[in-house]
């Protein structure tokens, strides 16, 4: 009898991991179906069967998706399902993948620049503006320079030039030296964490490359009457420090940009503790971060060996399905959407022009006229819609028009006008 329960019990466990896998094939299927509204919406690109992969249409969605797609998405309806992909990706990827977790989970800014500018003034009559930039520039690299313009300085330090130090720093090496300790860690590290131990390490090499080069300067001068001008490096190096301690500062701040921040959390900062009070903006940037995501899932699906029946994969594609659905269900109605405005606008331009243009165009009787109309989308967005006109109408033989106008909605996508008309013999 007790073997017998337990067999029974067997097969309820692979009835139910089986109905629980299964949301590993919507998922795939799903990501098919995304794949076809991108191929929908952006037929510009390569046809399919000459097509290398998905990323170019992948890309050009996400250029468009804040303007096009974001606003025919609900946030409210699938932000609980957001989080569970997020958190529990973010343990998987610790745990298994932690050389994807900067790239799938924080951002690194090409743009970033940060500048500190200060007067500094030291006994002895020296006085200027001082300034530290940093700045991102090719090949991973980060270019450090400090500038003085006190003229005495130069002249008594002997610098040429008022960029008193010009040096390079490769913030990769950081990066990869913080994917190490990942690999390494015993439990899984908190999200806001990566971004303290970033900046823990990067910091501390700015201004070591600052205090070196400055050392090296001070102590090639001569002890005797020199006192003052070592003086002015005492207070170079002091302005350093308080302006990378500035700079790690606003690394930390939520209000500050991340546009004026070298790593960032993606799509915001302690996403696990704040999805549920996302500002319109932050919830689009967590459609982008998702969108980005999905697509190491399904990379994971293609070319990883994972477990289908592992109740963490499980728990991830089955999240990540309910939020891609949503979005394939926007694309789709963004498809419609489009397919009916550019459908209908020939009908309102017809309609529009027999009734206010008449008397521009000597056409008694509309009874043989022919309206041979091109349409193109012009914008599709939150604030309504325009469809551009180009017809060439031609009454029974004789004389043929060209007339261009547009076709405006506005955002309830309910009424409608007619503008720009222009006409062409």
């Amino acid at each position: 009898m007790m073997e017998d329960q337990n067999n029974q019990q067997h097969v309820y466990d692979n009835w139910k991991a089986i109905t629980e896998s299964d949301f590993v094939t919507l998922f795939i299927k799903t990501w098919f179906a995304f794949v076809a509204t991108l191929r929908e919406l952006y037929p510009e690109h390569k046809p399919y069967y000459k097509a290398y992969g998905d990323s170019p249409f992948i890309k050009a969605y996400k250029n468009d998706f804040g303007d096009k797609i974001h606003f025919l998405c609900n946030y409210d309806e699938i932000k609980q399902n957001l989080l569970n992909t997020y958190e529990k990706g973010f343990k998987i990827t610790s745990e298994k993948y932690p050389r994807f977790l900067i790239d799938d989970f924080y951002g690194v800014n090409p743009k970033f620049s940060y500048k500190k500018t200060d007067n500094l003034t030291s006994p002895g009559g020296y006085s200027g503006e001082i300034s530290l930039l940093i700045k991102c520039i090719e090949n991973k690299e980060l270019q450090i320079d400090l500038r003085y313009d006190d003229k005495k300085f130069l002249e008594k330090a002997g610098e040429k030039i008022p960029l008193i130090v010009h040096q390079k720093i490769n913030y990769n090496d950081i990066l990869q030296e913080l994917v190490k300790e990942l690999e390494a860690a015993a439990e899984l590290i908190d999200e806001s964490e990566i971004i303290a131990s970033f900046y823990k390490k990067f910091v501390p090499i700015v201004l070591g490359k600052l205090t070196e080069v400055l050392d090296q300067k001070q102590q090639a001068l001569p002890d005797k009457r020199f006192t003052q001008v070592k003086q002015v490096f005492d207070n170079i190096r002091a302005f350093c420090n308080r302006a990378t301690n500035d700079m790690y500062n606003l690394c930390f701040e939520p209000s500050v940009s991340t546009e004026l921040k070298l790593l960032y959390q993606t799509p915001i900062p302690d996403f696990m503790k704040n999805y549920n009070k996302m500002s319109y903006s932050d919830n689009k940037n967590a459609y982008l971060w998702f969108i980005g995501f999905v697509y190491r899932l399904r990379n994971a699906l293609f070319h990883e060996i994972i477990d289908p029946l592992d109740n963490e994969w499980q728990f991830v594609f089955k999240n990540a399905y309910l939020v891609l659905k949503q979005i394939v269900d926007a694309n789709i109605n963004s498809l419609k959407y489009t397919d009916t405005l550019l459908g209908i606008a020939p009908f309102f331009f017809e309609e529009h022009f027999k009734k206010f243009y008449s008397q521009q165009i000597p056409i008694k009787e509309y009874d043989g006229t022919t309206f041979s109309t091109k349409t193109q989308l012009k914008y599709f967005n939150p604030t309504g819609a325009k469809v551009h006109i180009v017809s060439i109408i031609n009454h029974k033989g004789n004389k043929t028009y060209h007339v261009e106008c547009d076709v405006i909605w506005d955002s309830s996508f309910k009424n409608h006008e007619v503008k720009n008309v222009q006409i062409k013999e």
